[in-house]
């Protein structure tokens, strides 16, 4: 039964908002979780999920070295004098132990996969080549019971089928099971678990096995109703209460009908930030076309609009209004419109290459997605009508997957007929289709197709990092990301610049707390997650600078609504 006054209310049931409840809960706190949706989960559940946390739980019981020092180092060096270094310092210094503390009072676990994950500016002084990024354990459905239809699916276009989730290791095993009988045997055990949930988990629609983001919520939200937090769903935000100056509760709407509901100790916002926003994206954003983010549609900027609305300072200081990502734009077979994420699945693997409207390659196709959106908004060449393509051959779609069609005939017929996929029988063809210049295009395969021979990339280098041949095929010589594109049928996609969440975001310190225009704290008001302004200043120094200060953010707003301050020890580690 819904009450009229909690110790602490958090609005937005994704992984910031329930860690948050989750650990409130645990030092006894009586908590609130309001979700806007008929879903937990929020962007979260779209995601890899993995946590950046240098000198982590994890590493340590490996014997990896790392340290907040050289970590420090790292992002002195990527990030320079953008906006938030306090809140940096503070995150490297108490991210392990924040992660520790959800660990052991939730079901959340993370683990280090054995492939090397490099930071994403591996020749920088500070960076390491593996072991930063923490991955989120699998996770049984099932154990939900009925509770599974409040999780938000994943994105089908990621999912075997439309229904099975694959992470990493699931890929690999797919993209092998001709050439390998382990992997052969992989992808068996997985067709064969997805069988026994049709046959007698029918109710729940989809594949139990629960992957990366989708495995995360799922293990925040079993502890959530373990502890038996109220989750009060489709119920947006409405508004913040205060009292003298204080805020003290939270006006949410529940069937149409508007309820105040107070919170003693405060209120944490944790809505998702605002890449559906499409005023505030307008306002603060308007270089960019709002309507080709990967990230839920339901983040509209509800918790940051309330707490503007008391007082709170929306930050545009960042390099970036956003995390960018390559984002193309399919349709899915109920109707729906799918926007398909160009991560690492397919830019990295040999025999493919970015152009713009002029035919011309802009940037290393290899780098990671911020980045490459980066270039794409700053590319010269084609920049009056700003369309850009994905190309490859007919040896590349037989091989990888590419955006959302995988190496499967069956499957590019139906892309090419619903017009996602462009085939061309020739590079003029190609040209023609795309509306790129011909001439560009075939100047700039010729060249390509001469150094991809030689396994070079003299105007990019595209393979030359760590990190560009982490996401490069390992069994492709010797360049595992340059191969020549010159077996026809040719193909494209029409990519745009997209996001997978806004850099922009409240105003907020060290302890989370939401700053004014004056940057005073508003007493009672946090914000976590995407609706706190990046502490990375606006860019992607490596995989899981979302979700790592996410949870460890949410730990530290707990923390401080409790009084209570974390003390960094010599190992860098944070106690409370």
């Amino acid at each position: 039964m819904l009450e009229d006054t909690y110790d602490l209310i958090v609005a937005g049931a994704g992984a910031a908002g329930m860690a948050a409840a989750i650990i409130a809960h645990s030092k006894n706190l009586k908590v609130l979780i309001v979700e806007k949706t008929k879903y937990v989960g929020g962007t979260t559940s779209y995601s890899g999920a993995v946590a950046w946390v240098p000198n982590s739980r994890q590493n340590r019981d490996r014997g990896v070295e790392d340290s907040v020092a050289l970590a420090t180092e790292y992002l002195d060096n990527v990030l320079g004098n953008l906006p938030g270094r306090d809140a940096r310092v503070a995150y490297l210094n108490h991210a392990p132990e924040a992660f520790e503390y959800i660990e052991k009072v939730s079901h959340l676990q993370y683990f280090v996969r054995d492939s090397n994950s490099p930071d994403y500016s591996p020749q920088v002084p500070g960076a390491v080549l593996s072991g930063r990024g923490i991955t989120p354990k699998n996770f049984d459905g099932r154990l939900l019971g009925e509770k599974f239809k409040d999780l938000r699916p994943p994105l089908p276009e990621l999912s075997l089928f439309g229904r099975v989730m694959v992470d990493g290791v699931d890929l690999y095993h797919l993209l092998h099971a001709k050439r390998s009988l382990n992997s052969a045997v992989h992808v068996l055990k997985m067709l064969a678990r997805d069988v026994r949930d049709r046959v007698f988990y029918s109710r729940f629609g989809r594949g139990t096995r629960l992957t990366s983001g989708n495995a995360a919520v799922a293990r925040l939200y079993k502890t959530v109703l373990d502890m038996k937090i109220p989750v009060l769903l489709n119920a947006p935000i409405a508004g913040l209460l205060k009292d003298g100056g204080r805020v003290s509760g939270v006006e949410v709407q529940i069937e149409g009908l508007k309820r105040k509901i107070l919170a003693s100790r405060g209120v944490i916002l944790a809505t998702g930030g605002f890449p559906w926003g499409k005023d505030l994206r307008k306002q603060h954003m308007s270089d960019v076309p709002v309507g080709y983010s990967a990230a839920s549609t339901d983040s509209v900027g509800d918790g940051i609009s309330v707490a503007v609305d008391a007082g709170a300072k929306l930050s545009t200081e960042n390099s970036d209004g956003a995390f960018w990502c390559p984002v193309s734009v399919g349709k899915r077979s109920d109707g729906t419109t799918a926007y398909f994420p160009h991560l690492m699945a397919d830019r990295s693997k040999p025999g493919l290459i970015a152009i713009n409207g002029a035919g011309k390659r802009f940037y290393n196709e290899s780098e990671n997605y911020h980045d490459f959106v980066r270039a794409m908004l700053a590319d010269g060449d084609g920049a009056s009508d700003r369309r850009y393509f994905l190309i490859c051959d007919a040896s590349f779609v037989r091989k990888y997957i590419f955006g959302m069609v995988p190496p499967l005939a069956r499957a590019r017929r139906a892309q090419v007929r619903s017009g996602y996929l462009i085939e061309a029988r020739s590079l003029e063809e190609l040209a023609d289709k795309t509306g790129v210049s011909r001439a560009g295009l075939q100047e700039t395969l010729q060249r390509y197709n001469h150094f991809a021979a030689k396994g070079v990339d003299p105007d990019f280098g595209k393979g030359s990092t760590a990190y560009n041949r982490y996401l490069g095929d390992p069994e492709h010589a010797p360049n595992p990301c340059l191969a020549p594109i010159d077996k026809a049928p040719f193909y494209a996609i029409q990519i745009f610049p997209g996001d997978i969440g806004t850099a922009y975001g409240l105003a907020a310190d060290d302890r989370s707390r939401v700053l004014d225009e004056q940057g005073r704290p508003i007493p009672g008001l946090y914000a976590c997650g995407n609706d706190r302004s990046s502490i990375m200043g606006g860019r992607y120094p490596s995989g899981g600078i979302t979700i790592g200060p996410a949870l460890t953010f949410a730990y530290l707003a707990v923390l401080d609504v409790l009084g209570l301050r974390p003390v960094t020890t010599t190992e860098g580690r944070a106690s409370a």
